[in-house]
């Protein structure tokens, strides 16, 4: 155990590191990002487009904001391609990830999908769990009352497993010998709500430790270096996003410092970039990306999340929201 626990710990990546940050460089490579036509997804489709020989698939439910996008890169001389999706429907993600490679093959090279980003997401809503007289109920007709929003936990657990699913059955060319794929990566997005949770929105919580829970799932190969597609994990803190916008300014007021969203970029690029990387989480806060140690070595990441965080003060400024 002792071994086991040591050699975890020898894994953390140091994301403070300047040499390694000047190395977010890449060549020749393909990127699908889904939820990347806005927030995060965007901004990283847009930087990692801009490497030499690099192409971005924006795959995205919203068609407007994904194919404004992809005319802006497409004007500026970037190589990228807007496909629509619904990662919660098992149909749309396999067209998505046959639409990838037709698309590819128009670019006149033998090229899969060699890194994947699961970004696609949406803000939740509060539980309501305001009591109801079991009599009143008995009264009312038959119709089902109203149910609580689902969508949050539909999009990043379901979309999460399905776009994971698709992509290494059918779009990385994992039918070869490991020798022969070349680097692979997924980069599951969750957040920090996915370790401490976050009571005004329990559906988002819940869906991001769903997402963690994959993650969790997805490691018992990653200790082998032969693994052809390396799993990291994104659990960003609060990050001035489309989708935080409409809780962003109830957060400053109570004194909630965020996270940049420059940071969370390189944060993703350098899991793309370092091969050496693998099953490795990272948390997001003010000062920059930290290998959250989310395995026995690190507590599963409670020595780092207790080290960034004053419980007491976070409790009260949920509760004042």
């Amino acid at each position: 155990m002792t071994e086991l626990i040591d050699s975890q710990r020898a894994l953390a990546v140091d994301f403070q590191n300047a040499i390694a940050k000047q190395n977010n460089k890449i060549e020749g490579k393909t990127l699908l990002v889904t939820g990347g036509a806005s927030g995060f997804g965007e901004t990283l489709v847009t930087t990692f487009a801009k490497n030499p020989g690099c192409v971005a698939i924006i795959a995205d439910f919203d068609k407007i904001k994904g194919e404004d996008l992809e005319k802006t890169l497409l004007d500026a001389g970037l190589q990228v391609k807007f496909i629509q999706v619904d990662v919660t429907d098992w149909a749309s993600v396999t067209n998505l990830m046959r639409e990838s490679l037709v698309w590819l093959k128009t670019l006149g090279q033998d090229r899969e999908i060699d890194h994947v980003i699961c970004s696609a997401g949406v803000a939740g809503a509060e539980l309501d769990l305001s009591p109801f007289n079991p009599e009143d109920f008995l009264q009312r007709d038959q119709t089902a009352p109203k149910a609580p929003d689902s969508r949050s936990i539909q999009i990043s657990i379901v979309g999460s497993l399905y776009t994971v699913a698709a992509v290494r059955k059918f779009a990385m060319g994992l039918h070869r010998p490991h020798s022969e794929v070349g680097d692979k990566s997924i980069t599951l997005v969750a957040s920090m709500a996915g370790y401490t949770g976050f009571a005004p929105q329990s559906d988002y919580a819940s869906s991001k430790w769903g997402v963690r829970g994959l993650f969790r799932s997805l490691l018992n190969d990653q200790t082998s270096a032969t693994c052809p597609v390396r799993i990291n994990l994104l659990a960003p803190y609060f990050v001035a996003t489309p989708l935080s916008a409409h809780i962003i300014p109830k957060l400053q007021e109570v004194g909630v410092k965020l996270a940049e969203m420059n940071d969370v970029r390189d944060a993703a690029l350098r899991l793309i970039c370092d091969k050496s990387i693998r099953g490795r989480a990272v948390g997001i806060w003010e000062g920059g990306p930290v290998d959250l140690g989310d395995d026995l070595g690190g507590d599963y990441g409670s020595h780092v999340i207790r080290s960034k965080f004053d419980e007491d003060a976070m409790l009260r400024s949920i509760q004042r929201l």
